[in-house]
């Protein structure tokens, strides 16, 4: 019984963590794979860097690389690396489609190095020949196990913000440019194990694609890439997780069959099918187990002495990549709101089951992300993860962390959240969430005192 929960939680995990496997990992459906990947065309030096207006920092100067983590079977994960000028720090992006993710980094001309400290995830590279980069992305988790992928990186012949086309994740001569005829199509997603998903694929050109993938437990992931003949091909990066979409479409276009790989590991594959039509929202699977029904938190001390009154709880880990989205935000809201009366606290399931682990990993989440409430990690491991929840939730799944909790003065539960969305790729769907957010704040904080 306890390998079989221990495997169950290891299935909710895969998308972000890629916990280890029995069996092999290989997708169950038999979709056609997708031409061989060739690289575009590459510099021979490396080109000189120029300001990237629209990725950040403008005054940073990046040289552009396309970067390729690749899995132990050769199946790879393509995306554009900015790297500073060699000599000194600065910051290396991570960008797909209009999605950047930022780590600190150093050059010294001859080895590139790129932490993601609070993550416990690195990218380490050594220059070579015509100026590429051949290294590793290393993951270190002392809860589900180290992992190093080998890392390879050219760099682009514009010094410009590089095009999709660059990316080349299905090769030039696989057929004509893919034209979905639209720009901007919906896709549902049934995978074999996960369930529904909702692919939004935005299309710049024939050939040429941005992706974004949301599921039912809030997970939502940042893709790119090609299509040529009948195959798409979309991949991500965001220095926690590899990530890449491949479908066969039919001649209708209207529908295909795939596979989904994610993880550290690059391990966890899943069949999928997908169908093209109208938007629909997603029956999302963290709930609470009753309408307004009261949530007990975790028996913890620092817990029992938090001041009454109107409470937001995060749930997270430190080696959530979407709790980096939602950072910024939480961060805002807390200097907005405490002063109204409004409690705080973030709870990390680092699921180590080790104090002194997770007390760093606490201290690098509140330097990292400028957290100024308290951050509490929950003992436990794999095995206890379901009885160390909040009670009072249901279907609670840490691929969709941060799942954000609003509960009043008698711990009645007002509103969750799963899930969130990052500012630069999808500024429309953030601006809805906050909004909605602050409505329960304010209705909440409105209420006079013991009122919840």
């Amino acid at each position: 019984m306890r390998d079989a929960r221990r495997s169950a939680l290891c299935a909710f995990l895969m998308l972000v963590l890629s916990c280890k496997r029995d069996s092999e990992p290989q997708a169950r459906g038999s979709a056609s794979p997708a031409p061989p990947v060739s690289p575009p065309a590459m510099a021979q030096a490396p080109p000189a860097a120029a300001a990237q207006p629209g990725a950040g920092d403008s005054k940073q100067r990046l040289t552009w690389y396309r970067a390729v983590v690749r899995a132990a079977d050769g199946i790879e994960i393509p995306f554009f690396l900015g790297v500073p000028p060699p000599g000194g720090g600065g910051e290396a992006v991570f960008r797909t489609g209009e999605h950047d993710v930022r780590g600190a980094a150093t050059f010294d001309s001859k080895t590139l190095k790129v932490s993601f400290d609070v993550h416990q995830t690195a990218v380490e590279a050594t220059a070579g020949e015509g100026g590429s980069l051949a290294g590793a992305f290393t993951a270190s988790w002392k809860a589900f196990g180290a992992s190093s992928s080998p890392l390879v990186a050219t760099p682009l012949l514009t010094p410009a913000l590089p095009a999709t086309r660059a990316l080349a994740t299905v090769a030039e001569g696989s057929g004509a440019a893919l034209d979905l005829k639209e720009p901007r199509t919906v896709w549902r997603l049934a995978l074999a194990d996960s369930g529904t998903a909702k692919l939004i694929v935005e299309q710049a050109a024939p050939g040429d694609f941005a992706g974004t993938l949301f599921f039912d437990t809030g997970n939502i992931v940042y893709l790119a890439g090609n299509g040529r003949g009948d195959a798409l091909v979309l991949t991500g990066f965001d220095g926690t997780s590899g990530y890449r979409v491949e479908l066969a479409l039919g001649a209708d276009r209207a529908r295909g069959r795939g596979t989904w790989l994610a993880g550290a590991k690059l391990d966890w594959r899943e069949a999928l099918t997908a169908t093209r039509g109208a938007d629909f929202s997603l029956a999302m699977k963290p709930r609470p187990a009753k309408a307004g029904g009261r949530i007990a938190l975790p028996d913890l001390p620092a817990l029992s002495a938090l001041p009454r009154g109107p409470l937001v709880v995060e749930l997270g880990g430190s080696w959530c990549s979407t709790c980096r989205n939602a950072a910024p935000f939480l961060v805002e809201l807390y200097r907005e709101y405490h002063p109204r009366g409004l409690e705080m606290v973030t709870l990390l399931y680092e699921l180590t089951d080790d104090p002194a682990a997770d007390a760093k990993q606490v201290e690098a989440f509140k330097r990292d992300y400028g957290v100024s409430w308290p951050v509490i990690a929950v003992p436990g491991d794999v095995d206890d993860f379901p009885k160390i929840l909040p009670r009072g939730l249901t279907g609670v799944d840490p691929s969709g962390f941060p799942i954000m909790l609003i509960l009043a003065a008698d711990r009645s539960l007002v509103a969750m959240h799963a899930g969130f969305p990052a500012a630069d790729a999808a500024a429309s769907e953030r601006l809805r969430v906050a909004t909605e957010l602050r409505a329960h704040l304010d209705a909440l904080l409105a209420k006079p005192a013991g009122g919840g």
